[in-house]
């Protein structure tokens, strides 16, 4: 196998695209484990009326594309720096970009917030981690 060397902008960029596409998938994958869960995890989620499983998981996809985009943005410069970062800078940004959208698109399942945050920081720790696998991110 050929090594590739990636200056850290494509770094950046490769990284603000796989992240934009992929962290609003597993959300979604997410949430519909939950609602599978379901009665026991209705407080975390917001009401769905009785919507099927797909339409609740191309909403999720549809919400999360925002702060995982955010996040992924506010973590471009770390990348541009140093071509990766930590797992605390990860879980920051997943968290913060979580709750910025969570105040500018309110949830119902105001109970479940604090959970779903603590969720968005640890996909992005996942995400840091797929993202070293395939060589985007320095080791």
């Amino acid at each position: 196998m050929r090594n590739i060397t990636l200056s850290n902008t494509q770094r950046a960029l490769w990284m603000v695209l796989i992240t934009s596409l992929a962290v609003p998938f597993f959300a979604g994958i997410i949430d519909l484990g939950l609602m599978l869960l379901s009665p026991a995890t209705d407080f975390l989620l917001p009401s769905r009326g009785g919507e099927g499983l797909g339409k609740a998981g191309i909403d999720a996809f549809v919400w999360s594309a925002f702060p995982a985009t955010v996040s992924a943005l506010g973590l471009t410069p770390f990348v541009l720096q140093n071509g990766t970062y930590g797992w605390l800078e990860a879980a920051v940004a997943g968290v913060l970009g979580f709750m910025a959208a969570a105040i500018i698109f309110p949830l119902d399942a105001s109970a479940g917030v604090p959970f779903l945050a603590f969720v968005a920081g640890l996909l992005f720790i996942g995400m840091r981690a797929l993202l070293m696998t395939i060589g985007i991110l320095k080791h």
